[in-house]
């Protein structure tokens, strides 16, 4: 029997897996003063370490967003059915492994197509599941809170969110120099959700 009890667990699991994996993100920066040789000067924590705080930024601010949208995503939600459990599961999974993505980041040279194809290839990954648990509660009343209108769970900003990811991913890994910065076009997430909103809605 799935019940609403059994939803707002799911929803808590999912929320405190995303809680302990940005966590974790922290530890490779602990590293750096409790390993073996940690610098002389707590200076020098910083200053030798840029690429290994940058990293940490960058995952913390993708998993924030990445957990933002799944939570404005899932208010709509008030019902489930096993679709619904895999895709969210398969989206955990992407936000489990993005500590050992940022790790590789900052293990191995900006330009490195591995690292970047990893990195990269894993958000969009995420993306992809956020988009598939959009349409799903998009093309299944039953999975929409009461009041909810498909109007209202259109997964356009998923879908642009992804479209753009799979675009940085080609543009990161096919220019290796770009790299990371290929990120930077999420910031035409907005003018690609309201074409998609046009070309499907007519709106």
């Amino acid at each position: 029997m799935r019940t609403e009890r059994g939803l707002d667990r799911f929803i808590t699991f999912l929320d405190a897996v995303v809680a302990i994996a940005i966590t974790l993100l922290v530890l490779p920066l602990t590293e750096i003063i409790v390993g073996t040789h940690p610098p002389p000067h707590a200076a020098e924590v910083f200053t030798q370490n840029g690429a290994r705080f940058w990293s940490f930024l960058l995952s913390f601010a993708v998993i924030f967003r990445l957990w933002l949208a799944h939570h404005r995503m899932v208010e709509r939600v008030g019902a489930y059915d096993a679709a619904f459990v895999w895709m969210n599961l398969g989206w955990a999974l992407t936000v489990v492994f993005l500590p050992f993505a940022t790790q590789l980041t900052s293990a191995y040279p900006a330009y490195d197509r591995l690292a970047i194809g990893v990195y990269l290839g894993t958000l969009t990954l995420s993306a992809v599941f956020l988009s598939l648990v959009a349409a799903l509660v998009w093309r299944r009343p039953l999975l929409r809170r009461e009041g909810v209108a498909a109007g209202d769970a259109a997964p356009w900003a998923a879908l642009a969110t992804t479209t753009v990811l799979v675009l940085a991913l080609v543009i990161g890994v096919v220019f290796p120099r770009i790299n990371y910065f290929a990120l930077l076009l999420l910031f035409l997430t907005s003018p690609v959700e309201r074409l998609l909103s046009r070309i499907f809605d007519g709106s």
